[in-house]
């Protein structure tokens, strides 16, 4: 359900819009110092600088004293021999001229020219956090998101209003472009600022949407929904009291011809109510699942991780694609037929005389081996049959269950698909993307035809 509201009061991430500038940014850093594990002493300490390149890079670059020289050496040396060894990672944390102390996380730096007793040392960060507190900072606990480059989401329109006397201008208005969207207990709130250029999102915290989970969970839906990889740009995740932290994160590129990955067809302006309901719908899903421990999940859903490869698949070849859908479709499936096993296809009883049949069969080893391994998979409903099942009862059309026994059957098996464009290739893969929107539908609990469709 979506109504009209006005964003949160204090938002914590307007004193945080310079990261927001056109690129490149240069943090200048007086203060850097690279740690190991927890409560150790600095392995190194100097100055230097963090720039931020573009949406998805940031590098530094620092000029250092090490504490003891053989020890920094032979540190940096095992980190290069196993780089997958996170005990042997180093932490950069660093001071930038306003005073503003990052966290910029685990890095793998190289060593450069040692000089007069100075290390260079250079590398690449994932991301940058720091804390924040006082009266700039939200008093409320919840997050707020900051998308850019700006999203294509249907929100209303900013208004801009002039008031004249005489023909002489004596008042202007401006009215914010926003959408309310009100699921488990919370008000998450879409809008544009006045500058443009970004999507700003917030959200109170409530019971169902908790920290520090929220925060990712709120991009999730938007995955989704477009067909993007969006991430957001900025995070301020307010504690309440006005205390926050604020994280700046890698927000990839949008893609080209992504559409086919959308759950609404690549346009959400036209499919306004039905991209908000579903917007709710799947959230309430991922912040409702649990892992096989109880506890909510911090990492992506997995309908969201399978969307992102669809995603990345519709920028390589008509085969990759073919066997992504296929794969997310087959996965899809066994989530809706969940983690016990369907009454089989066949009657117990005609399989249990078969397997006693080839059990008592005397022959070949190998190929009784085999046979009897193939009776075995008779005991369970395959995926194939589970479709059926789902076109019978409306969920699913024909042309979806043979474009996926098709291609699946086909690309599985190391069957190539024309890399050209042809008219039966396309409609098959066309009802194969439909067929995947149309079981992520049942899954979330919404029901009609997907709204991308086969054309």
């Amino acid at each position: 359900m979506t109504s009209p509201s006005a964003p949160m009061r204090i938002r914590t991430l307007d004193r945080w819009r310079h990261l927001l500038k056109p690129l490149p940014i240069t943090l200048d850093c007086p203060t850097m110092k690279m740690i190991g594990g927890d409560f150790e002493p600095p392995i190194f300490t100097g100055s230097g600088r963090i720039v931020i390149k573009s949406f998805t890079d940031i590098d530094y670059r620092m000029y250092a004293t090490p504490l003891e020289g053989g020890e920094a050496f032979r540190r940096l040396v095992q980190m290069e021999k196993d780089p997958y060894d996170s005990t042997r990672r180093f932490r950069l944390i660093a001071t930038d001229i306003q005073g503003t102390e990052w966290a910029a996380g685990w890095t793998h730096p190289q060593l450069g020219e040692t000089k007069s007793g100075i290390w260079e040392l250079f590398g690449d960060l994932h991301s940058l956090q720091t804390g924040a507190s006082g009266p700039s900072v939200s008093e409320e606990s919840g997050v707020e998101l900051v998308f850019q480059p700006e999203l294509r989401l249907p929100v209303d329109t900013p208004v801009v209003t002039v008031s004249t006397l005489e023909g002489v201008e004596i008042e202007r208005g401006w009215r914010l472009a926003k959408r309310t969207v009100k699921v488990l207990d919370s008000e998450i709130e879409f809008f544009r600022t006045k500058r443009g250029g970004a999507l700003w999102v917030t959200a109170k915290s409530s019971k169902e949407l908790s920290h520090p989970y929220t925060e990712n969970w709120l991009g999730e839906p938007l995955r989704i929904l477009l067909g993007q990889l969006s991430y957001p740009r900025l995070v301020a995740r307010n504690f309440g009291g006005g205390r926050a932290q604020v994280s700046l994160r890698p927000s990839p590129r949008q893609f080209r011809d992504s559409a086919l990955a959308s759950l609404v067809g690549g346009n959400p302006s036209e499919v306004e109510p039905d991209f908000w309901t579903l917007y709710a719908k799947l959230l309430e899903f991922i912040a409702r699942a649990r892992d096989e421990g109880g506890n909510p999940n911090f990492e992506s859903h997995l309908i969201t991780r399978l969307y992102e490869e669809i995603i990345q698949a519709t920028q390589g070849s008509r085969w990759v694609l073919c066997l992504t859908l296929a794969g997310v479709a087959e996965g899809l499936t066994k989530m809706l037929m969940g983690p016990t096993p369907l009454k089989a296809d066949y009657a117990e009883e005609a399989i249990k005389s078969l397997r006693d049949y080839v059990t008592a069969w005397v022959g070949d080893e190998e190929l009784k081996s085999r046979v009897l391994g193939a009776i075995s998979t008779a005991g369970t409903r395959t995926v194939g049959k589970f479709l059926r099942d789902l076109q019978q009862r409306e969920i699913l059309t024909a042309a979806n269950v043979g474009a996926w026994s098709k291609l699946r059957n086909s690309v599985m098996h190391g069957n190539l698909v024309s890399p050209y464009s042809t008219r039966e290739d396309d409609q098959n893969i066309l009802e194969l993307a439909d067929l995947v929107h149309r079981l992520t539908r049942a899954i979330v609990g919404v029901d009609g035809q997907s709204s991308q469709g086969a054309q």
